[in-house]
């Protein structure tokens, strides 16, 4: 009962602000209200019931529907809308075809750098192979060569014994220089400083 009291309360309000705004002659110039629909304001008829309410046919608006013809083109638009999409066509193409292109570039390097880096890791591994089986043989050499190894193997294989002081001779190389012959002549040769 409220909402409706509130609702006539409302409309008696309305009533009032439509009469006063058709009496004001000056505002008729100038009249802000004639843009507002009030009659959303008019009460409504609530009712209490389950069924759905009543729309009153009259008061229901319609679009209008209006079929539009599209204008006749003369045969030079066509054409000229035709060259047109051939032109866009060749546009997108051309565009699809250099990012295909670019596409095709960028995977092909991808593919010669995993190569590259392939060939270095192998080259690499046959380096570090070459680089170990170098120093296993210096060892080997340093092993053979070693000077305890070769004064063993001429004592013990050679049967040969360390010199003894008594067995040093020492040559004199101040005097000139001199050949024997085999039948006892001999000749002096004079050093020349070169």
């Amino acid at each position: 009962m409220q909402t409706i009291e509130v609702v006539v309360q409302d409309f008696a309000l309305l009533k009032r602000l439509k009469t006063k705004v058709k009496e004001d002659k000056s505002m008729a110039q100038y009249n802000r209200y004639q843009s507002y629909d009030f009659e959303r304001f008019e009460p409504v008829v609530v009712s209490t019931s389950s069924a759905a309410p009543k729309i009153d046919k009259k008061t229901q608006i319609k679009p209008k529907l209006e079929l539009v013809k599209k204008p006749k083109k003369s045969k030079v638009q066509i054409k000229k809308e035709e060259q047109t999409a051939t032109k866009k066509a060749q546009k997108i193409l051309a565009i699809a075809l250099a990012i295909l292109l670019f596409m095709a570039m960028v995977i092909y390097s991808r593919v010669q750098l995993d190569e590259i880096n392939r060939d270095i890791g192998n080259i690499e591994t046959k380096m570090e192979l070459a680089q170990s089986d170098s120093i296993r043989l210096n060892n080997e050499l340093n092993a053979i060569v070693s000077i305890n190894n070769v004064e063993d193997f001429a004592v013990n294989s050679l049967g040969m014994v360390k010199v003894q002081d008594y067995q040093v001779v020492y040559v004199d190389l101040s005097t000139d220089d001199r050949i024997v012959m085999a039948n006892g002549e001999t000749t002096g040769i004079k050093q020349t400083n070169n």
